[in-house]
């Protein structure tokens, strides 16, 4: 095995119309090294469009998770450092580059995560705002140590067999099984986050699949798993000032309309009340405000601030349940029990 040799695997499912973008692009980038797709169960060409694109493919016989399609991907490469692209994800033709030279420079260096880019596909409103809120909430956050993302994450071979790898059992569909793993990585060095290693995201999101994936494969588990292990970090978007625009989020909301009829009604000190309250969730968010109309201008900046209080909200909400259930609800199963 060469020094530092690293190779890209890509979880695959049902994804024949995102390869020739995304595995074409993991394919420049790598030029010439070993990039393996896992087809875990999928029911179109998913495994064929990846061969004929050129890459190595395993298939999966039934449905699989992510987490599972990672760890089987791993133990078919031999490479020092794993490269994990998620299939919805275009790498940035100097990605595979960058990543190898910062674990040669870093001998201590356990896990390299990376992010979106600013310039997602798909132009919808849900599809754009999902994709800055991720873009801006990771170049805001500490650079280490990191949490792991697998959409555009590495991490040393060695060190992820050691972990014992993403967790398939707690895990079976996407969730939150790279974050997890990367609360396990910290103990064997340094993990680090470069946003500027960056991909295009394909994915396109919907109101549903936003509120779903928020509160369902995100929101619970990520809550639980805090709740298991430190606490609440103050980083990503789980810093003190976020935490404290949540709390504020439904205050703003019903602000909105009680100012507009304590203006009609001339209702003075209501309406100073209500500018007082949302010019506090504004300073709370102005960094993310100026970010999106820096990149959007300030119809999109407007629409996606409001949206952006109903994703606090019921963020809050998910939180204070989770946190209710582990304080007086029965004790969480452990790792090895889940």
């Amino acid at each position: 095995m060469n020094e530092h040799s690293l190779a890209v695997v890509m979880p695959a499912y049902n994804a024949a119309g995102l390869l020739p973008r995304t595995l074409r692009a993991a394919l420049d980038a790598a030029a010439g090294g070993t990039v393996l797709v896992v087809d875990p169960g999928s029911t179109d060409r998913t495994a064929a469009v990846a061969e004929e694109l050129g890459a190595t493919v395993v298939r999966l016989p039934l449905r699989a998770g992510p987490a599972r399609a990672r760890n089987i991907g791993v133990a078919h490469v031999e490479a020092d450092i794993v490269l994990f692209v998620d299939a919805d994800c275009a790498l940035a033709e100097d990605v595979v580059a960058r990543v190898r030279g910062a674990f040669e420079a870093e001998s201590e260096l356990v896990s390299l995560t990376g992010s979106y880019d600013s310039a997602p596909s798909d132009p919808g409103f849900f599809s754009q705002y999902m994709n800055l809120r991720h873009y801006y909430t990771h170049h805001r956050a500490r650079r280490t140590p990191a949490t792991f993302w697998a959409g555009c994450g590495a991490v040393r071979r060695d060190a992820f067999l050691a972990a014992g790898g993403f967790d398939e059992r707690r895990f079976p569909r996407p969730q939150i099984e790279d974050i997890e793993l990367g609360y396990r990585l910290r103990a064997a060095g340094n993990t680090r986050l470069d946003p500027s290693l960056q991909v295009t995201h394909l994915k396109r999101w919907t109101l549903w699949s936003t509120v779903y994936t928020d509160v369902v494969e995100r929101g619970i588990p990520w809550a639980q798993l805090m709740l298991e292990q430190e606490g609440v970090p103050d980083d990503l978007n789980l810093r003190l000032s976020q935490r404290v625009a949540a709390a504020l989020a439904p205050l703003a909301l019903l602000a909105i309309p009680a100012l507009l009829w304590s203006a009609a009604t001339a209702r003075w000190p209501l309406v100073i009340a209500g500018l007082l309250l949302l010019g506090c969730s504004v300073a709370l968010q102005r960094g993310f405000i100026a970010e999106l109309l820096r990149l959007r201008g300030a119809n999109f900046a407007l629409r996606a601030w409001l949206f952006h209080q109903v994703h606090l909200t019921y963020s809050g909400v998910v939180f204070c349940g989770c946190w209710v259930r582990h304080r007086f609800g029965s004790p969480a199963r452990s790792r090895s029990a889940a």
